[in-house]
């Protein structure tokens, strides 16, 4: 074989693995290798999930989208993630380490873009546009920002969103969601967020080999999820939210003819629009309180006492205790909370003036198993049933485990019940025996804006009270805000009955704080609202002024808006027409 020869197989043999490898990607990785060239070249920019509205019981917005700017990022256009990462940690306010894990992050199409950081603000907006030529991969893109007109007022009870998780994504991939989509995570967000997310839009481009756009292909229209609308008096929620200021405690305000809740207001609180500075608070903002909170029901389980105690037979209404400040009971003192004692008291005095040497004696009269007989026939200890997550039950103790007749005669003892059972409680002796399920959603509304849902009045039970006892009970309840120690609840022109309520957190001689609550429900005659007022810290007349402030301004709107400055029309003509009904029923 001469040389020609040897050289012609050579190179025979040698494009023989070119030839096949040619074959191979033409037939073969054609598909893969066409998906990277049409992924490089069209890319498709998924707009945000719009959400339906939250709103109050008017139609007053209690969360909704508006236009807003996130940054987002292209992983395949990244050049320097290091680099953008430590640009960018100072003004997004985090931490360069947590920024770089995610622009580095595997992603299965890294010509997608990827939300890096949501809402930005007018100072961080113009950084990035300043520092565009070092961040490479990393653009401002147009969305949509969830927002909170209430704020604080209303967190705990609307809620608010975070991004979701990469655990949550394996079983959310087929409801659309996608990396950097954000889900609701408490409240009404979280409760009905696949009612609230919507249907995502997006536009198809073309881009060159900068990632630069070069046309539009197509487009995709995102459309809104349901709407969500809440038995909550908006303009009754700010002023509750107000009045308790910045007491850690909660207001629970209900109709008792309906059980729709009016306002439910937990402090401390956090910022919905930005929850992540509160995330380490050791003053638990994200625990609601007025459904999740547990506490010794003090003096205001006076009420269940009586109810017992009358309906038993154990006492009656004219037999007279003598209370000298102080009693011996076994080898213990219970002392009254009035030093020098009350004298001889009858029923209706003794309750006005919360004497616990009275129902100490009546308690033990009556016996343990009795009063928690009747506190389970009220309701208590468990749960109500409020369409809201996270409820607690309370809990009413078996009788060996309850500390005794003469506790649980003042709401002392192993009794914990949560704000939202008391407003329950006052609200079944305002409508004379129905314990009703609250309820804080009023109706679902689809995009189009019809009524897809209606709830109305559910029946829980019925807790029979005699007319004789509630007439009683009544009058009793009267005489604690008009001469008693919930003095501080009055309100011109509107009776409130109600009853005040001290749970002591430690023996008193530690001078620890007390834990003060105020339950009532106005007018007395004709009631159309029930609430409870309970202060982590605080005295039971601090509560019942709380109490009386909210009503005050609840029965008579102030003509000028001094509450914050953002009143509507609406609000104000919604709280006007109460006041006309008050009044009218007072001619009848």
């Amino acid at each position: 074989m001469d040389r020609t020869d040897f050289l012609k197989r050579l190179v025979f043999l040698t494009f023989i693995p070119l030839f096949l490898g040619l074959i191979f990607l033409q037939l073969f990785s054609y598909p893969y290798f066409r998906r990277l060239s049409e992924n490089n070249s069209i890319r498709t920019i998924y707009l945000d999930i719009p959400r339906g509205k939250i709103l109050d019981r008017n139609g007053i917005v209690l969360a909704e989208d508006k236009l807003g700017f996130n940054l987002a990022f292209v992983p395949f256009d990244l050049k320097n993630p290091s680099q953008c990462a430590k640009i960018l940690a100072p003004i997004l306010h985090t931490e360069t380490s947590a920024l770089l894990e995610k622009l580095t992050e595997k992603f299965a199409n890294p010509f997608e873009p990827r939300v890096l950081y949501h809402n930005l603000s007018q100072e961080q907006l113009h950084f990035v546009e300043e520092n565009s030529n070092l961040l490479e991969g990393i653009y401002v893109q147009a969305g949509l920002v969830r927002t909170y007109p209430l704020g604080k007022d209303a967190s705990i009870l609307v809620g608010y969103l975070g991004e979701v998780t990469k655990e949550e994504l394996l079983s959310m991939k087929k409801e659309g969601i996608r990396p950097g989509d954000l889900v609701g995570r408490a409240g009404i967000e979280r409760l009905f967020d696949h009612l609230l997310r919507g249907e995502r839009g997006g536009t198809q481009v073309e881009v060159d080999a900068h990632g630069h756009q070069l046309r539009i292909l197509g487009q995709k229209a995102s459309k809104p999820g349901h709407s969500i609308v809440l038995t909550i008096d908006s303009r009754l929620q700010r002023i509750a939210a107000q009045k308790l200021g910045e007491r850690p405690g909660s207001v629970v305000a209900i109709s008792p003819d309906s059980g729709e809740i009016l306002a439910l207001v937990s402090k401390p609180a956090y910022n919905p629009s930005d929850p992540a500075p509160y995330l380490s608070k050791a003053n638990k903002p994200f625990l609601n309180r007025a459904i999740a909170g547990l506490y010794a029901p003090g003096s205001v389980f006076k009420i269940i006492t009586s109810i017992a105690a009358l309906e038993t037979g154990a006492i009656t209404p004219e037999e007279e205790y003598n209370c000298s400040g102080m009693m011996v009971f076994g080898d213990r003192e219970f002392h009254c909370w009035k030093e020098e004692g009350h004298g001889w008291v009858s029923f209706k005095d003794a309750f006005a003036q919360s004497c616990n040497i009275y129902f100490g004696q009546i308690g033990v009269k009556t016996g343990a198993a009795a009063l928690l007989e009747f506190a389970r026939r009220a309701g208590l200890g468990t749960p109500t049933g409020i369409d809201l997550p996270g409820e607690k039950a309370g809990f009413i103790p078996a009788v060996e485990e309850s500390g005794g007749a003469l506790n649980l005669s003042i709401g002392q003892g192993a009794l914990l019940v949560t704000p939202l059972q008391m407003a329950s409680l006052v609200a079944t002796v305002a409508n004379g025996g129905n314990i009703l399920r609250p309820e804080v959603v009023k109706e679902i509304i689809s995009p189009e804006g019809t009524v897809v849902e209606r709830f109305g009045p559910s029946l829980r039970g019925y807790f029979f009270i005699s007319e004789t006892t509630l007439s009683l009970l009544k009058e009793a309840m009267e005489l604690v805000v008009t001469s008693g120690t919930g003095r501080a609840a009055q309100v011109p022109g509107i009776p409130v009955a109600g009853k005040t309520g001290t749970a002591q957190i430690a023996h008193r001689e530690l001078e620890l704080p007390t834990r003060g609550s105020f339950v009532c429900y106005a007018p007395a005659e004709n009631p159309e609202i029930a609430m409870a007022v309970v202060l982590d810290a605080g005295a039971s007349s601090e509560a019942a002024a709380i109490a009386g402030q909210i009503l005050k301004e609840y029965f008579y709107p102030p003509e000028e808006n001094n509450l914050s400055g953002t009143d509507t029309d609406q609000e104000r003509n919604g709280s006007a027409k109460r006041t006309l009904l008050y009044e009218k029923r007072e001619t009848l």
